[in-house]
């Protein structure tokens, strides 16, 4: 495996060459660890995917950042490829979100923990304080659905998540009872931003 050092694509981004379509778009030199190669098929991580556009219907560059989290200045082409694979900011967040739940399952275990025994304890319903079945991933949808706000831009409603991948983490993994008073919070929220725009 050749590295190319790439200008265009960013002076420290590792790419595959072999002088195939296939080539495969690898990690920056400057991250230890990338969640979207554990996300990414290798369909999608393909160099070619950069030269189609970014679909109508993707993934905004803000929630991209989000996932990635390593704040890398440069341009990197694995966040490119991201933007052309997921096409709504849901389920990129809950990615985001993941990705702080393995970092506290390896705390908690002390090894490194794959994405997919991660999402798997994520999705698995359990008692998580209220005496029912609920997952992570319930959880998420719940919160995710009170952070969106319908805003007006050049006379299109679209939406927007007020929420932070962090910050969403922080809720979802509250004690029961500080996690319904933020439930409650968020109704509230949603109340006031209706009362605000119907002024």
């Amino acid at each position: 495996m050749r590295e190319k050092r790439d200008g265009g694509l960013g002076r420290n981004m590792r790419i595959k060459m072999d002088g195939s379509p296939d080539d495969l778009i690898k990690r920056c030199d400057n991250c230890d660890h990338c969640i979207f190669e554990d996300v990414l098929t290798p369909e999608q991580r393909k160099i070619k995917v950069l030269k189609k556009r970014i679909p109508q219907s993707h993934v905004h560059r803000s929630i991209i950042e989000q996932i990635c989290g390593h704040q890398y200045d440069e341009v990197c082409p694995m966040k490119y490829a991201a933007m052309r694979a997921f096409h709504d900011d849901r389920t990129a967040m809950q990615l985001g979100v993941v990705k702080n739940y393995i970092w506290d399952l390896g705390k908690k275990y002390k090894k490194k923990i794959e994405y997919q025994q991660a999402i798997k304890k994520w999705t698995t319903s359990q008692d998580l304080g209220k005496g029912i079945k609920e997952s992570y991933a319930g959880r998420f949808n719940k919160i995710w659905d009170r952070g969106i706000r319908k805003i007006t831009v050049d006379g299109r409603t679209i939406e927007n998540q007020i929420l932070s991948a962090d910050f969403i983490y922080e809720v979802i993994m509250m004690k029961l009872e500080l996690y319904d008073k933020m439930l409650k919070l968020f109704d509230i929220m949603i109340e006031a931003h209706k009362e605000r725009d119907s002024i």
